[in-house]
């Protein structure tokens, strides 16, 4: 059912997609592996596939680690730009930046040509960047001290990215941008939920339109407002971490994230700064050793694009983006269908790319001397998940020599992690991880399993490896936990027609290789160890650490559903454990079944919630507005269940070490119940917060950030009154 609030749908196609979806299926799915029958392998330098069922692109073969990564600007003069403040002050005293959300060009490897790019263009820039690039207007903000910005939307023309237009919302524009803080602890309007859109000639979204003056939310923060324009309030009242910010545009956040509308946001405090004393490396705008790393994985046009893919109606010219456009139902099953034939452009179940960047760089590396780095790492990938290790290069041509039968890696061992932190600030306790456990398919482990959209905090030591170069290999299957090996690109390759040579791409087992430099400075000591307390540094947490029992009854089971669409495409739900047209899947329009009313004396509400996992894929669910505590995953009878409390199989065991802090993006695996403690509250602003327009109260959403999940359809509104 179309939830009326809402007048975003404009057309009743629009109405009428939310309800032709209810195709039930729970069973756990399996990709097909026919596909490799379909492909021949191109020939050449290329390396281009030549579909014979259907269109899919490969990229051209890219050299490995031939160009630095980038850095920040102005250290590396060909970084990243930094935004910095206008020298104005918005509400409260906040530090007030301008930033421009643009199309340029930039090129993401020397054999490339240069790739079209949407992105955040900060107006004022630390050193005075001119250059815009991939990933730019990295953020650096102070706790308790609050910002404000102004985006000015500036897009203009065709989508770089073919879209469909049976995805709903996605025929509202091509052009609208959404900026949501991912992590971030903000009032709603400043949230950037999938309906405060807002279009370079005064368009907006459903959730921004207010009744009555100022009939604008953002006029809330900004009276003086020009048309393409929208302002946001980060309070910053959050203890150190990384946080992201990235497009949330109803209908096309998958395209804009994957064309690049996304960037670093780091919170600082007094904790961490005086964790320097004990050996932490300095920041990275003081030109300290602390790197940034944003993982991708996409696809190139390569030659003769029109050849190999006829269908393609995005950019032609060699070194443009490339996505899947079409429903091939040799990779994706398709199950029975109201409507034929499958459009094209189409949605598709998830996104894998054939070739790996760092920080907008195409199989980069780094030159570190042998001393100790920070690294700040987030996976940005679509669909992606990783499973992160560091081994030394043994000179072979691929710099990895893997066992002929188990397909691991035989080099040595590179320096192990020293996790402080994830996406909810510090840990209890650093925890020292082994660098090279390979992924195990038994307990869905690894070395550091990182699904879309989380980030680790880490220490890596490179002191004992001068003279050695040192790649960042991933083996996570793709999809996840379960795999496609047309999904897994490396030379040798098994039932992947796919098959570089050794030292280029398609590769989506190396990221990136750290050249190790002798040091010209001794390191501090490290005090820092697997024993220091780290409490201090985070808000305490509700449930002890290794108790699987939650403090209070559990007030909501919620599920992770998997079904057909009405053109017999895979689609995602969440939902409640209440069964509605054949299944417990409800879209995002339909009506608001998670709301949450605050206690009037404290202004909080703590919640558990137990999320029954009923499809066959581990799903990264991202929570808005709060971070989470994951108390336990259970197995449970997943045939049997029909609602209600779950029959479960086996003990309940509490999150890896890993994970035992706080979180906004938790892994909820297949054939598990994950359950969670969420603490509520709504964070304290200088002004006036009034409600929603569409859902009354303050509007959040929970969602999976698979990209291609979320937007069809596992994404719930979340409103908190």
């Amino acid at each position: 059912m179309k939830n009326l609030k809402d007048n975003d749908v404009t057309s009743m196609v629009d109405a009428k997609k939310n309800d032709l979806i209810r195709m039930d299926r729970r069973t756990f799915v399996k990709m097909a592996g026919a596909a490799a029958a379909a492909l021949a392998l191109g020939k050449g330098l290329g390396f281009d596939l030549i579909p014979t069922a259907s269109a899919f692109s490969q990229s051209p073969g890219l050299i490995k680690f031939g160009q630095p990564l980038r850095g920040v600007f102005p250290l590396d003069s060909n970084g990243i730009p930094m935004a910095i403040p206008d020298g104005t002050l918005g509400m409260g005293g906040a530090l007030h930046y301008k930033i421009e959300i643009e199309q340029y060009t930039d090129q993401l490897h020397p054999d490339l040509g240069f790739t079209t790019l949407r992105g955040y263009k900060p107006q004022n820039t630390l050193g005075g960047a001119v250059s815009q690039r991939h990933l730019g207007g990295i953020i650096v903000a102070n706790r308790g001290t609050p910002i404000q910005i102004t985006f000015t939307n500036m897009l203009s023309g065709a989508h770089p990215i073919p879209i469909d237009q049976t995805i709903m919302g996605a025929n509202l524009g091509p052009n609208r941008a959404d900026t949501h803080l991912h992590g971030g602890f903000v009032p709603w309007i400043s949230d950037g939920g999938p309906h405060a859109w807002f279009d370079p000639n005064g368009g907006y979204g459903a959730s921004v339109i207010l009744p009555k003056a100022p009939k604008n939310i953002f006029k809330v923060l900004n009276p003086k407002l020009k048309p393409g324009q929208a302002e946001y309030y980060y309070p910053n009242d959050q203890s150190a971490r990384m946080v992201w910010y990235h497009d949330h545009t109803w209908g096309i956040t998958r395209m804009n994230a994957y064309v690049g509308i996304a960037s670093a946001y780091i919170i600082r405090d007094t904790f961490e700064g005086n964790l320097r004393n004990l050996g932490l490396p300095d920041y990275i705008e003081n030109g300290g050793h602390e790197i940034p790393i944003v993982i991708q994985d996409k696809i190139f046009v390569g030659q003769n694009i029109l050849e190999t893919d006829p269908t393609w109606t995005g950019l032609t010219n060699p070194g443009s983006l490339w996505y899947a456009h079409t429903y091939d139902t040799t990779r994706w099953e398709q199950g029975p269908a109201a409507l034929a034939p499958l459009p094209d452009p189409s949605v598709i179940p998830e996104f894998f790319g054939d070739t790996m960047l760092a920080n907008g760089t195409v199989f980069p590396e780094a030159t570190v001397e042998a001393r100790r780095y920070r690294f700040r790492i987030l996976n940005a990938c679509q669909a992606r998940f990783l499973n992160l290790q560091l081994y030394v290069d043994d000179g072979s041509p691929d710099g990895i020599t893997l066992n002929p039968k188990t397909f691991t890696p035989t080099n040595n061992q590179g320096p192990d992690f020293l996790v402080l932190g994830t996406e909810g600030g510090f840990l209890p306790k650093p925890l020292l991880v082994s660098s090279n456990v390979t992924f195990n398919s038994k307990t869905l482990s690894g070395s550091l399993i990182t699904a879309p959209a989380e980030r680790w905090d880490l220490i890596v030591d490179f002191s004992g490896f001068a003279g050695q170069k040192i790649i960042l290999y991933n083996d996570a299957p793709a999809p996840f936990p379960g795999g496609d090996p047309l999904n897994d690109y490396f030379p040798g390759a098994p039932n992947n027609p796919t098959q570089p040579v050794p030292g280029f791409g398609p590769n989506t087992r190396q990221i990136m290789r750290f050249k190790v430099v002798p040091a010209t400075s001794k390191d501090s000591v490290l005090r820092i160890t697997p024993g220091t307390d780290l409490t201090a540094g985070n808000d305490p947490l509700p449930v002890k650490l290794g108790n699987t029992t939650p403090p209070i009854p559990v007030t909501r089971t919620l599920t992770l559903n998997e079904t057909f669409d009405a053109y017999g495409r895979l689609f995602q739900l969440l939902g409640t454990d209440v069964s509605v047209a054949q299944g417990f899947g409800r879209g995002y329009m339909d009506p608001t079944t998670e709301t949450i009313t605050l206690d009037p004396t404290t202004g909080k509400k703590d919640e558990v919630w137990q999320i029954v996992n009923l499809t066959g894929d581990t799903h990264p669910i991202h929570f808005h507005l709060v971070n989470v505590q994951i108390i336990s995953r259970q197995p449970f009878n997943v045939n049997s269940y029909n609602g209600g409390a779950p029959t479960f199989t086996g003990p309940a065991r509490p999150p890896d070490p890993n994970e035992r802090g706080w979180k906004e993006t938790v892994r909820m695996n297949p054939g598990e119940v994950t359950t969670v403690y969420i603490p509520f509250k709504l964070p304290t602003v200088p002004f006036t917060v009034p409600p929603s327009p569409r859902t009354g109260g303050n509007e959040y959403v929970w969602h999976c950030h698979i990209l291609e999940h979320e937007e069809h359809d596992m994404m719930r509104p979340l409103v908190v009154t």
